[in-house]
């Protein structure tokens, strides 16, 4: 037995100081030399001959019967058709070389290929140099594949009656898995293809989209949900009547009082200013629509006589009103709203007449 000495890594650990580390560390081992396998050797040396031989038959053959077709590089071409066949059948041989029914037909094959080329080979070296040239030439390719038929006979694997029909069993089954997914594969196109076409089919049937069909029955929509109505409409902003200023809650004279500066309703001339660009006739109203009736009510017209009687009912109040916060209360625009506070202001600081009604009358 013949060793070889190699040197290899190995972990170990090392300690310094009570501090201990792996580390890696080398050393000389022998390992045995197998011994040299002869007999793979020779395998490889005889292919590489019979490599070598084929080549220079090829080579042979093709130039041989490229002049027997009056030498064009087409007939150089043709020329290797034969023996690039017999090549081709030399590799089928090895494939199917556990099945000898298959085995003997390719075998069949390559002689009859080999035959040709015997042949012309035979009949171009007769041309051109007589029998023994003719003779001699045809051997090339036969030494050269009668080689390569010897070297398989050699190497194939030779199987009992058993083995050969449990190695068949095997190939037999595993073949049947195959045929069946190619089956599966071939149904499950088929079925996509039929599944394509009569999708094709019913969208030729569908009108084009965004058109009607008037022979369809028009599907009748579902009734929609009742919508709850609210308990209580709000009021409308407008007041109907010149009584209902007077009774204003305490309130919402308070809340007037407090926020001047809140917008005031407009009167008629100016409400088309305050409609809502997107719905015709609709005033903002806190995100409540007011009914038609409502919002087409105007109220009716007051004098001043009525205006200022209502700015007295408020008693001292009426000072400290805003023009904004008077005209809310008035429902009048800013602008007569101001004549009238400055009225009722000079009222205020009039003195008062001890002429009773009587008198006034008789001066009058």
């Amino acid at each position: 037995m013949r060793y070889r000495i190699e040197t290899e890594k190995y972990p170990d650990s090392h300690t310094v100081d009570g501090v201990t580390v792996p580390v890696t560390r080398t050393r000389r081992v022998a390992v045995p030399v197998l011994p040299r396998d002869w007999d793979a050797l020779a395998v490889r040396g005889v292919v590489g001959l019979v490599l070598a031989l084929t080549l220079v038959s090829i080579t042979w053959s093709t130039v041989s019967i490229a002049h027997l077709l009056d030498g064009t590089w087409t007939a150089y071409l043709a020329g290797g058709v034969f023996d690039l066949a017999w090549c081709a059948a030399l590799g089928m041989a090895y494939l199917v070389r556990f099945r000898p029914d298959r085995r003997t037909v390719v075998d069949r094959v390559g002689w009859a290929l080999l035959a040709v080329t015997v042949t012309a080979i035979g009949i171009e070296g007769h041309r051109t140099g007589g029998l023994a040239m003719a003779c001699i030439g045809a051997s090339v390719s036969i030494a050269a594949k009668a080689l390569w038929w010897t070297f398989g006979h050699a190497t194939r694997p030779e199987l009992t009656a058993d083995d050969a029909q449990w190695v068949a069993a095997q190939i037999s089954a595993a073949s049947a898995q195959l045929a069946v997914a190619s089956v599966r594969r071939q149904v499950a196109r088929a079925q996509d293809r039929a599944a394509a076409e009569l999708l094709a089919m019913e969208a030729s049937r569908r009108p084009p989209h965004g058109t009607v069909n008037v022979h369809a029955t028009p599907s009748i929509p579902a009734a929609p949900a009742a919508i709850p109505a609210p308990d209580m409409l709000p009021a409308p902003a407008v007041t109907t009547a010149p009584e209902m200023a007077l009774r204003l809650p305490e309130k919402t004279l308070v809340a007037a009082l407090d926020a001047p500066d809140r917008a005031a309703e407009r009167t008629a001339p100016d409400q088309p200013k305050q409609l809502s660009p997107g719905r015709p006739g609709a005033r903002p109203n806190r995100g409540v629509t007011v009914p038609p009736a409502a919002r087409d009510t105007t109220a009716p017209t007051r004098s001043d006589s009525d205006l200022l009687d209502a700015l007295d009912a408020l008693g001292e109040a009426a000072g400290g009103l805003s023009i904004r916060a008077a005209a809310t209360h008035l429902c009048v625009g800013q602008v007569r709203a101001k004549r009238l506070l400055t009225e009722h202001a000079a009222r205020r600081q009039a003195p008062l007449s001890l002429v009773h009604d009587g008198d006034r009358e008789v001066s009058a």
